[in-house]
């Protein structure tokens, strides 16, 4: 297959991917921190919030591990392409909803296509991207994906003070339906043909899990992602709004900004983890880093200090999701990335619903404060998983 590449020596189907990608993120993305306020607005307790964000992740939670797979037998392409279109009808749908409960289901369809497109992102780029380059390639999709950020977080939530929640929605739906039209040029990466039975194919894609360092990087990537969607989708909105007092404009504008820092930073994070010497300290280095940032959270009230918790605690997150992508990608061979793929996107959501209940119960129950001094145990936690990970990969010289 003939590869056009671009700067830094990644191919042209790569950055048509991140093209695509930046336009549903930049709507679906940039509306995500405001998902808790519209569920407050239609009615919903904080622990009603939380639980309609725990359920609406259950059926997808399950088909992740079936969305790999099929991307594996049918190929990249389609399911990149047919799911974004059944996520924009899903959120056009979730702008009618007029109580909590309504918007389970419209929420729940939106995150289905999603079994079969995360997989699907993750295995095509290892697919047209050579192994030498892994760690920048997923540094630039991170980069990309938050630059969109910046731009969604002051669109919707510009959008929302001005037109609402509803119309709002719809944006977001159709940004998603456009996004097909771009990945129609998308090519099909030549892999190996599949020459087994699905049954055999499986087993034989399971059997990875055996491997201790795989299935060590496919659970610290999980909880990492687990607890830094509880904490966007959850925390830091319900303390903007709770306690802090701040408007839908001014949320955006934090969220903007660390989405700004983080994009810049985050190449040059995929660059430096690609070292074997120095992925082990820069991920500790990162996991350190947000321990203050919880601790400023328990005193905070004001706009500035919001903004240099998620300062501290993701717009410097730059090396551990690029050094896990990138050492569980050159793992895998080609013909079992997606289920791999897929089953660890099924961990990182069950870790999600896990943590998001447990984190809107908790403030429910305990309160904000101890709250955020429970999830300090988190870093910690982390930084002997990672640790352990080093030495079951012989990388912790």
């Amino acid at each position: 297959m003939l590869s056009i590449r671009f700067a830094g020596g990644l191919p042209r189907d790569f950055w048509i991917l991140l093209l695509s990608l930046f336009l549903i993120n930049m709507f679906g993305l940039g509306f995500s921190p405001f998902m808790a306020y519209f569920l407050r607005e239609v009615g919903g307790s904080v622990g009603e919030v939380a639980l309609v964000l725990a359920v609406s992740r259950i059926a997808y939670t399950f088909f992740l591990v079936v969305g790999g797979v099929v991307g594996d037998f049918v190929g990249r392409r389609l399911p990149l392409i047919v799911g974004p279109i059944v996520i924009g009808l899903s959120y056009i749908a979730l702008s009618g909803a007029r109580s909590w409960g309504d918007a389970i289901i419209p929420l729940t369809f939106s995150m289905l296509p999603v079994a079969f497109t995360a997989p699907a992102v993750f295995a095509y780029i290892a697919d047209v991207v050579d192994e030498s380059r892994y760690g920048r390639a997923y540094g630039v999709y991170f980069a990309v994906i938050n630059l969109s950020a910046v731009l969604g977080y002051l669109i919707v939530g510009h959008m929302i003070e001005v037109f609402g929640y509803g119309a709002s929605l719809v944006a977001v739906g159709v940004a998603s339906i456009l996004t097909a039209l771009i990945r129609v040029w998308l090519r099909e990466p030549r892999r190996q043909r599949m020459d087994r039975p699905v049954t055999a194919y499986v087993r034989e894609a399971y059997d990875q899990l055996r491997r201790r360092f795989i299935s060590l990087l496919i659970l610290s990537r999980g909880l990492y992602l687990g607890l830094a969607s509880t904490m966007s989708s959850v925390i830091i909105p319900l303390w903007a709004r709770e306690i802090a007092t701040l408007g839908e404009a001014q949320l955006s504008f934090i969220f903007a900004i660390e989405a700004a820092i983080y994009s810049m930073l985050a190449p040059i994070g995929g660059r430096l983890v690609e070292s074997k010497k120095w992925w082990l300290r820069l991920s500790l280095l990162e996991l350190l880093i947000k321990i203050p940032a919880l601790l400023i959270l328990i005193s905070t009230t004001t706009f500035l200090q919001l903004l240099l918790v998620m300062v501290l605690d993701s717009g410097l997150a730059i090396f551990i999701i690029p050094a896990l992508d990138s050492r569980l990608s050159s793992g895998l061979a080609s013909i079992h990335r997606g289920a791999i793929w897929g089953l660890q996107q099924s961990i990182t959501s069950a870790a999600t619903i896990t943590l998001i209940l447990v984190g809107g119960y908790a403030w429910e129950l305990l309160g904000p404060v101890n709250t955020v001094f429970i999830l300090l145990a988190y870093p910690v936690g982390m930084m002997l998983l990672i640790l352990t990970l080093a030495r079951a990969g012989g990388e912790n010289r």
